[in-house]
Parts: structure tokens; sequence; C-alpha cells
């Protein structure tokens, strides 16, 4: 199988062994092709696999894979419906070309079968047997923060996309201190999730605490943050201590913090520049270890700026602030995977039988924008295991729109590029593709071929979506 380079030092290679795949790598490069596993329906037993497979400059799949030569890599693909020699992905100069090797049962890339070679796109998705794997190019960088996630997940669940091992690796290297973290972000992108993740890998004695500033009527967040003493109103029989009590020596977690009252607000002031605090309707000055991680999904530098949330308040908890991905972000890597979690989380919840994705719910869930982040994609799949008949969870039992995408899209132009193309609400796919494909070829200055190169896509059919508009 031909490789990329010609010259000698480009040829050179090293070949290590990875469990039951080999890897092949130049000693030059700084990026290299993967496919990130997202799930193994083997035996209908969906479990979400989290491998990642390096693919090198020349690469095959398959269940016994006959000898080939010594700089291809190689996977041995344990499952009963793949081929012995399933399928092979080969680099070229500006792109990898994913070829079907006649399989049995077929390869489909982002639900389309390959009837022969096809240029994988970058977040392509792939399908072979029982498998559903994301092909991603990543930096070596990447390639290294996305193996720390898949060893020592930070969170309930490795989430292996490009854009969100950044977030992820950030909040492992930020865990072990003790400064103010905010984490912003849209409703429903897991905030929540991550300050408790950040909580656990802190090493913090004390518990973590969570109280939503936005859920609690105004009146009442002091008291519940502060506490009270006796007398202190008509209810206050009894003195009670405040979730800054409760949380002393680990982590209080202000969700929605840009709903907090000015005058709470200034009152936080002051426990967060010395740690002192007073009861409403006390006296006396407390202390509390308490570390403190806000979170918001409103912009709380614009509300400073027009005095709707004090400058002084922000600048503190924004010691280090930290940007949660929106799911449609983050490119069918994390859909698809958390997609499978939820199947199987909510198949054991509601007893039923093992259930698997269809290799077309792959691509309408990666392909729906999800307003409401992973709590949407939560429902949506508890919704859908609820109420489908049969084994298999179809595009229909999605109740999505899958030729639709619904809000504002935000996708990263390349795996190394962290801008994200904004598109409008409700664009048909096609118009979507053709939007996407202008705005990337603006990026590279009108140079057709780096376009083509960062779409994933021969420049054939660069040119066919640029001339369809």
């Amino acid at each position: 199988m031909p490789g990329l380079h010609s010259s000698a030092d480009e040829r050179r290679a090293a070949l290590t062994s990875t469990g039951d795949f080999r890897v092949v790598r130049r000693h030059d490069e700084t990026r290299v092709g993967v496919l990130i596993v997202a799930a193994n329906a083997g035996d209908l037993q969906l479990t979400p696999a989290r491998r990642v497979v390096e693919l090198g400059a020349s690469f095959a799949l398959g269940r016994r894979p006959p000898p080939l030569p010594a700089r291809t890599a190689v996977w041995a693909v344990r499952d009963s419906r793949v081929s012995s020699l399933h399928a092979t992905i080969d680099e070229t100069d500006d792109a990898f070309v994913l070829r079907d090797m006649d399989s049995t049962n077929g390869t489909l890339v982002d639900g389309t079968p390959v009837t022969r070679a096809v240029t994988l796109r970058d977040g392509a998705l792939v399908f072979f047997g029982q498998h559903v794997a994301i092909f991603r190019v990543v930096s070596l960088e990447a390639l290294a923060a996305i193996r720390r996630e898949q060893q020592a997940p930070f969170g309930p669940l490795a989430l292996l996309s490009p854009s969100f091992v950044r977030v992820t690796d950030k909040l492992r290297k930020l865990a072990a201190g003790d400064g103010e973290i905010l984490l912003v972000g849209e409703t429903g992108v897991g905030k929540e999730v991550y300050a408790r993740a950040v909580h656990q890998a802190s090493g913090r004695s004390g518990p973590f605490v969570a109280v939503n500033c936005a859920a609690i009527p105004g009146e009442l967040v002091e008291t519940e943050l502060f506490g009270y003493v006796r007398g202190a109103h008509s209810q206050a029989r009894e003195s009670k201590p405040g979730l800054l009590d409760e949380a002393d020596g680990g982590t209080l977690f202000l969700d929605e913090i840009g709903e907090m009252s000015p005058e709470l607000q200034a009152k936080l002031l002051r426990f967060v520049q010395d740690r002192q605090f007073e009861r409403v309707g006390g006296r006396e000055t407390l202390t509390a270890d308490v570390r403190l991680v806000a979170a918001t999904n409103r912009d709380l530098a614009a509300l400073a700026a027009a005095g709707q949330f004090r400058s002084d308040l922000y600048f503190r908890l924004r010691v280090i602030e930290i940007e949660i991905p929106p799911l449609r972000a983050r490119g069918g890597d994390d859909i698809v995977d958390l997609a499978a979690h939820f199947v199987d989380q909510f198949a054991r919840r509601y007893r039923k039988a093992p259930l698997v994705l269809t290799a077309a719910a792959g691509p309408a869930l990666a392909g729906y924008a999800w307003p409401g982040n992973v709590r949407e994609l939560e429902n949506t799949i508890e919704r859908a295991v609820v109420m489908c008949p049969g084994q298999t969870i179809g595009v229909k039992d999605l109740g999505l729109e899958p030729r639709r995408l619904s809000g504002v899209i935000e996708v990263p132009a390349a795996a190394s590029e962290p801008d994200a193309v904004r598109l409008p609400a409700n664009l048909a796919l096609d118009e979507a593709e053709r939007r996407y494909a202008h705005a990337i070829l603006e990026r590279c200055d009108g140079n057709q071929s780096a376009a083509a190169r960062q779409l994933g896509i021969s420049r054939n059919k660069l040119a066919r979506l640029l001339k369809a508009g």
C-alpha cells in the first residue's frame, strides 16, 4: 500500500505494538489520522468502547487480516460481522482515503455505503460490522490529551473529541489548586458535572455542595448561603448553618451566578476576598475553607460593563475561566459516544433487553444541532429506549428531523482550529455544507487545495459544493 512521502527521512517509520492492533508512525510527523471508536454493539450488547486507533500512512482493519507490508498499521477487529480484510485507509498528498475491500457486510461513511474509494472528512462517521468510529486528524499534542482522557476520564465518561479534551485537560491541571474557577457555557452542557469532577480530582476532604442561584427565591439565597441566627426572622426559632458551613473543607458550586442579587454579590465578594462571612442576623465573623466554582450561561463581562453585575466580583471569580463547548461544536465524537452510553444506561434502568443504535441513527444524531445540549440528548435517548418496540433504535425512534439543522451551528474549521464557523438557524444540510465550504475557503485566502484539505474532501467535490450556490 503506498505511503504519503517520498524522501528518505520521511520514509523512516517506527512499528509499535498496541493491544490487538499495531501502529506505524513516521518520525517527522506532527499530525496523525485516528479512528475514535465510539461504540461496539457486538452480540447486541452495546458498550461504549472509547478506543483510539492511530492510522499511520497505510492502515488496514479486519477480523483476521492477511500478512501485509511491515509499514502498514493493522487493527484486528473482534467483530463477527467484520470480514477478514474489511477496509483500508491510505494517506495521500492531501487527504485520507478509505476503501472497502469487498467486505461481506460493507462499510458506511456518514451512513452511505462505500462502493469505491471515499475521501474522509474530518469528523466523518465510519460504520463497519457492529462498530462505529469517528475519523479525526489531530496534532500529536491533541492525541496525547486524548490518551490522558482515555486512560483517566475527567468526569463520568471519557469523551474524546479533540475540541473537548482541550477542556478536560485544562480542568485536570487546575483541579489540584484552590483558585476560583468560572465555568461558562450554554444550558445543558454539563457545567455541574465538570464542577463535581474538579472537586473529585482536587483531593479536598470536604463535600461538594451545589446551589442554583436562579432556583432559590432572591430573599432566601442569603440565608441559604450564609445561614442565620436565632431570631433573625419570624421563622428563625433556632440558628441554622448555611451552605458555606456545609461545604467547609470542600467545594461550593454556585450555578447561574449571574442571577445573584447585587446585595448578595457584595457579601459574597467579602467571602471570596478573605473567606470570612457573617450569618444573617448575627455579628460574629466566621471563616470557612471553601473552594468556589461558579457557572453561568450569561455574558458576565457584558453584565459587569452594563452595571448589572459587580465587576470586582466578576474579576475575582474568573481567576480561571473555562468554556464548556456546546454539544454541536464537538462533532459526532461525543454525540455518538454519549448516545451509546445513555442507551446502555436507560436499557438497564428500564430493565429492557440490550439495545443498539442503527447505522442511520448515528449520522442523524451527529447532524442534529442539540440546542438543549447533553441534557436534550439524554432526554431524547431515554424517550427512544422507552418507546422503541424492538432491539434497535432507528431515526424514527429518535424523533429528530435529520435533514434540518436547528439553532446556531458552530463547527470547528479543523481539529487544530479552535474558532468556529457560525451558521444561521434552520438551514437544510446541503445549504449548510455549501456555506461552511465558503467559510473555510475564505479562511484559506481562496486557496481551494488548502480548503479541500481542511474539509477532508477532494478539490472536485469542493468545486461542486461552491458551484451549487
